[in-house]
């Protein structure tokens, strides 16, 4: 795995586990259990912020999957896009997706399902390095 791919997936798992973090935040404020006067809730109350997470998690993760083989920079072969069909990414992205559907708690629910999909096959990834 090269430098650039460990640093992907390093992202990608920081912006998975931020998502994470917040949204069992979140669930936690529905549940009494905290108040929403924290600086991590206040800034994502605003959807566009709370889309920009979610895109940007997508966002790195697929480009953490993506190959790019300099070697074969004249052959048609010089991106490899064949990974972007993993079960743990299409599932972790379907999920995300439709938390855009729903409001509230259960749009939070599916934000934790798809950001700790997404962070298991990050850890999955790095844990493979030799």
């Amino acid at each position: 795995m090269s430098k650039f791919s460990i640093f992907l997936n390093s992202v990608s798992m920081a912006v998975s586990f931020f998502c994470l973090f917040h949204c069992v935040l979140v669930i936690l404020i529905f549940a009494g259990i905290l108040t929403s006067n924290l600086l991590l809730i206040k800034l994502f109350e605003d959807p566009n912020n709370h889309a920009l997470l979610i895109g940007s998690g997508l966002l790195f993760a697929a480009l953490s999957l993506v190959k790019l083989e300099f070697v074969n920079f004249k052959k048609n072969e010089f991106i490899d896009l064949k990974e972007l069909k993993s079960q743990q990414f299409l599932i972790g992205g379907t999920l995300l997706s439709l938390s855009f559907l729903f409001s509230e708690v259960y749009s939070e629910l599916l934000i934790i399902a798809g950001a700790l999909t997404l962070l298991n096959m990050h850890v999955t990834k790095l844990l493979r390095i030799k």
